[in-house]
């Protein structure tokens, strides 16, 4: 099974972090709700936010109905990138040893995590980084699905 795995500050939105985050900027978005529509296999929300904000941002973005599930702070009582918050994830998220993950985010330290449980790991940032443990990089969420996108075939991704 292959499991797409979203942070949501910051990643799923374009809003500057100088700016500073306010509700109000958040839009029905209906470019990204079709591009999730789009992707096979299940799709979740893995944030160090609280629930509720989850909650909020996703039905203020018209996106909700794409998740399985928002695995948040208080969900798991631990933040990333402690190893055990995505222990905990991959618990309740019920991902097996077998299974791919593709984890979108834009925090380095969270994907060095990701990467030491064999994800796939996309940097969603507009600076250019270098890192080893990062496998994709892209300027936003919606060049990065059109990328994926692109190279699903027969409901499996071709690297």
């Amino acid at each position: 099974m292959l499991y797409w795995i979203f942070d949501l500050d910051y990643t799923l939105y374009d809003i500057p972090k100088e700016i500073g985050f306010d509700y109000k900027l958040l839009k029905n978005d209906t470019q990204l709700n079709y591009l999730l529509e789009m992707l096979p296999f299940k799709k979740y929300i893995f944030t160090n936010g609280t629930f509720s904000h989850g909650l909020v941002c996703l039905d203020k973005m018209n996106i909700i109905n794409n998740f399985e599930k928002i695995i948040a702070r208080d969900t798991i009582t631990d933040l990333k990138p402690n190893f055990s918050s995505y222990k905990k994830f991959i618990n309740l998220a019920n991902i097996k040893d077998k299974d791919k993950c593709v984890f979108f985010e834009d925090s380095i330290d969270n994907l060095i995590q990701a990467k030491n449980f064999g994800w796939i790991t996309v940097l969603i940032t507009k600076q250019n980084v270098i890192n080893e443990h990062i496998d994709f990089q892209f300027p936003n969420i919606y060049v990065a699905l059109n990328y994926f996108l692109s190279k699903i075939n027969k409901n499996k991704i071709i690297y």
